[in-house]
């Protein structure tokens, strides 16, 4: 079993035309169950969102990388992480990216019960609007992981839920070309492309992998938007969610 899932693994990273198996892209499309994974769009416009920061190495890498190809994005904040690295968090406001909510612990929220939703919820409002004067409109579960409850209760106070189409398991690829072919050779209009800007990654990685995509996603006649924008304009061309 062991033997099988490593070479599912290799697969997984070396091939990025294996998302001809729907899995290995990300988790769903279009909008289903109340949540946000892509927007339908003809359009090539795609948007990059960043999950687990601000982090004092890696965000101010991926901002360098943002910054020098023109590119805003959406990056999903944690409270806790704001908190200790508020000055960091400042940068992202500053550099006019769009700021989201990704829980104040970063715990799960599955299992657990409305209160305990409405207090991450609300203590990361609270953080960010101190820090950044910013209330959060766009929500996404830690883990990407819910049940009935906690997404009624997330729904119920404002918040649209974002998933993703595209997961980069940059968090399972070290090296940053390899990272940089997995997204590029699996993009397409409409995603939301989940990466990270936390511990765990190294920022000189997520620059050189941020640099070939960016690169890329130009080259090849693609825009990148924030998840806000990327709805907007899905709205404007009167797409509908999906089942």
């Amino acid at each position: 079993m062991a033997l099988v899932s490593t070479v599912l693994l290799y697969l997984w990273l070396q091939l990025p035309e294996a998302g001809l198996l729907p899995w290995v892209r990300g988790h769903g499309h279009g909008t289903h169950g109340g949540i946000v994974y892509s927007v339908p769009v003809e359009t090539k416009v795609v948007a990059i969102t960043f999950d687990d920061g601000p982090d004092p190495e890696v965000t101010p890498a991926v901002l360098e990388a943002l910054r020098e190809h023109s590119v805003r994005c959406t990056f999903f904040l944690t409270g806790v992480m704001t908190v200790k690295y508020a000055d960091v968090a400042r940068l992202v406001a500053a550099d006019g990216h769009e700021i989201a909510s990704h829980g104040y612990s970063h715990r799960a929220l599955r299992g657990v019960d409305a209160e305990t939703v409405h207090r991450e919820l609300r203590r990361t409002e609270v953080v960010l609007e101190r820090v950044l004067g910013v209330r959060p409109t766009l929500f996404r579960f830690p883990y990407l992981v819910h049940d009935e409850l906690s997404l009624r209760v997330v729904r119920s106070q404002g918040y649209t839920v974002i998933a993703c189409s595209l997961d980069s398991r940059d968090w399972l690829t070290p090296d940053a070309r390899r990272l940089a072919s997995r997204v590029c050779g699996l993009i397409r209009p409409g995603d939301i492309v989940l990466m990270h800007d936390a511990a765990g990654q190294k920022g000189e990685k997520m620059r050189e992998a941020l640099d070939i995509i960016l690169e890329w996603l130009h080259e090849n006649g693609y825009r990148c938007l924030t998840v806000s924008e990327l709805i907007r304009m899905g709205a404007e061309a009167g797409e509908r969610p999906g089942p």
